[in-house]
């Protein structure tokens, strides 16, 4: 096992990438926290395979944005498990509007779950990782360089600073806590299932792999930095595309 006894809370763990991160963490032997903002069935299925392969999983709700849901989720992995080893951000959100047509609501619910919500949840974790740890975070091909795509601005520019946060928390929290990021590609999740077939076309042609990548590729990607196969990297970030990032 590559996790023995870790102590993982992944925040948006209900479904997609974060459901297949928390199976996968659990299967190497993690204690693994999962949250959602409400109580779902979803949730509850990814506790239910968990525990049905013999291992720990608790579910925690709140709203990452919510400072005082953020205080309650991480009393609750400190009551449970007795600190805390790992933090996977991965909660987001994407809303996808032609620049015109952008409201401020569309801006501020971008920004606070996908960037206010990784710094409350990070400056809460680092309080449980007593003996050091590691922040690892989901940003996206998005916010790479050249990368953004019309009719995404405001995903875009969260995903960009995404990366900006984990470069520079990286320098701030050195050596005792690591901080990487994993930057997906266009990935199978539910929110590929809405997309219009030529949205669908795009995103596989582009792809030098011809597929789309899948939630289990980024949770590969993610057991590897969490594990002390990961231990010499902080400040980096992998992209999990399929080369999409490179057409």
């Amino acid at each position: 096992m590559l996790l023995p006894d870790k102590r993982v809370l992944i925040t948006g763990s209900s479904s997609g990438i974060g459901a297949a991160t928390a199976t996968l963490f659990a299967k190497e032997g993690a204690k693994v926290a999962i949250n959602c903002r409400s109580k779902n069935e979803e949730a509850m299925e990814v506790i239910n395979v968990i525990q049905k392969m013999g291992g720990e999983a608790i579910l925690v709700l709140g709203d990452v944005a919510v400072p005082s849901d953020v205080r309650q989720m991480f009393e609750k992995v400190a009551n449970d498990f007795g600190g805390l080893d790992i933090l996977v951000n991965n909660a987001g959100i994407d809303r996808p509007n032609k620049f015109e047509e952008i409201t401020i609501k569309d801006w501020d619910d971008t920004m606070k779950i996908n960037l206010y919500g990784m710094f409350l949840c990070s400056q809460a974790a680092l309080k449980l990782m007593k003996n050091g740890g590691k922040i690892l975070n989901t940003a996206s091909v998005r916010g790479l360089p050249h990368c953004g795509r019309r009719g995404n601005l405001v995903y875009t520019v969260s995903k960009a600073a995404v990366i900006s946060f984990t470069t520079t928390l990286a320098k701030e929290l050195a050596p005792d806590i690591r901080v990487n990021a994993v930057a997906p590609g266009p990935t199978n999740t539910r929110i590929s299932k809405v997309w219009s077939s030529k949205t669908k076309k795009h995103n596989v042609v582009k792809s030098l792999l011809k597929r789309l990548t899948e939630p289990e590729d980024i949770a590969n990607a993610f057991l590897y930095l969490a594990s002390d196969a990961g231990d010499a990297l902080t400040g980096e970030v992998i992209v999990v595309d399929g080369g999409y990032n490179l057409q």
